[in-house]
């Protein structure tokens, strides 16, 4: 399966013109013939802009590996007798393309496997060389160091970056580049993906790809593409893995008297009730950084997203849509994300219940609370106060449920506090 980097392609040719134009300024006087290697410096750049070759400066200072040059090291060069080039570019200007981390990467690992100066590649990132990376995280790197992509042949659609696999529970993202704007679509597993436009131009875009806790470990097709001015339909289809997440299994015991309340019309026409709210779409995104934690770390959970669950009175779920905290009543509850109040209500099953909507499809769940501090409509800021955790509904001690929601589907809500919503952010 064709995976391909997301910017490579408009970089490289960025890199192209930027190179002809740095090798084009014109020389200035150096009393001793040698010049200083700086970061982003190659052995081939340095030679075109002496205008030797890569030849002559190898044998001139001996250098054993073309391919090895480090910073602060003093190359003579030969033939110039006193003239070196305009200053090198520093690393704001240098062209770049984005790859992703490996299991036990820091910016030093990756940058040595693709012959980069690692303090080079950590001002490119705004870190430092020892700063440790997680599998899958973008980095910047010169695109010199990248191979440019092979044509996908798809018309506008010049690059698709599709997960290979992700685990149940989970959110993928989908990324795709265009030459033009155009309006993507995309499908899986019998569900629409909505795109959103990364950059001014809406030439990158990309889609979230929630998986149910509850589908089945295998192979699904990922479907990516678009109508053309004709009519034409251009699409390609992706293979993704369904991997099984590590989920525990729990029974959950209710008092009696919370259980008499709860018949089959009062949990169905609950579920209806929320199922409404967060099966709206809106395009616009309302955050763009990690999620913050909903309730103070002093409180640990005490039932992660994902446990099968069994209940001991009616038909409320089999598996734990939400992550569980563990907190004394009255505590306070926090915003983890700007949003809009898109339900703040008692229920019968949740409790005291709010709804955010964060855009995109995106929505947050609060439940149980003693008491609620918002009203509908109300926009919020992160870190506002929602309310207050509390033992409401369906509920067996005080606690805080929050869930998350991507087009109405549960995913792990824990996975947004450690990664941001995309991982271009241009």
């Amino acid at each position: 399966m064709e995976r391909l980097s997301k910017l490579a392609i408009s970089r490289a040719l960025f890199a192209a013109v930027f190179l002809a134009f740095l090798w084009a300024q014109p020389l200035r006087a150096q009393q001793d013939g040698t010049y200083t290697v700086v970061p982003g410096d190659t052995l081939g750049a340095i030679a075109a802009r002496f205008g030797v070759t890569i030849d002559a400066l190898v044998a001139a200072n001996g250098i054993e590996d073309p391919d090895r040059i480090r910073v602060g090291q003093v190359l003579l060069i030969p033939g110039t007798d006193g003239v070196m080039p305009a200053a090198a570019p520093s690393a704001a200007e240098i062209p770049t393309a984005v790859v992703r981390a490996q299991a036990g990467d820091d910016i030093a690992t990756l940058a040595a496997r693709y012959g980069e100066e690692p303090t080079l590649v950590a001002e490119l990132n705004a870190a430092t060389p020892t700063r440790r990376l997680f599998p899958g995280q973008p980095v910047r790197v010169p695109s010199r160091s990248v191979p440019p992509p092979p044509s996908l042949g798809l018309g506008a659609i010049l690059s698709i970056d599709a997960p290979d696999s992700i685990v149940q529970g989970r959110t993928g993202r989908l990324y795709v580049m265009t030459s033009r704007p155009v309006a993507l679509f995309g499908r899986w597993n019998d569900q629409t993906l909505h795109f959103h436009a990364l950059d001014e131009q809406g030439l990158l875009q990309f889609a979230f790809i929630p998986v149910n806790a509850l589908l089945e470990p295998g192979t699904y097709s990922l479907e990516v593409g678009y109508i053309t001015r004709q009519g034409v339909e251009l699409k390609r289809t992706f293979p993704v893995n369904v991997v099984a997440g590590p989920y525990d299994y729990q029974e959950i015991v209710v008092a009696q008297e919370k259980a008499d309340v709860l018949t089959p019309e009062v949990v169905s026409a609950e579920r209806e009730r929320v199922v409404e709210v967060w099966s709206h779409h809106t395009s616009t995104l309302l955050w763009r950084e990690r999620f913050r934690r909903p309730i103070s770390a002093d409180y640990p959970t005490t039932s992660p997203f994902g446990t099968r669950r069994t209940y001991s009175v009616a038909d409320i779920g089999n598996f734990h849509a939400g992550q569980d905290f563990g907190a004394p009543e009255g505590a306070l509850i926090f915003a983890p994300a700007p949003g809009i109040v898109v339900l703040a209500e008692p229920l019968a099953v949740r409790g005291n219940a709010v709804i955010l909507d964060h855009g995109g499809g995106v929505f947050t769940g609060y439940w149980h609370m003693s008491e609620i501090k918002v009203a509908p409509g109300m926009t919020v800021e992160t870190g506002d106060v929602l309310g207050l955790v509390g033992n409401t509904g369906l509920s067996t001690g005080p606690h805080l449920h929050w869930e998350l929601r991507i087009d109405g589907i549960a995913v792990d809500p824990m996975q947004f506090l450690d990664e941001p919503p995309f991982e271009i952010q241009e």
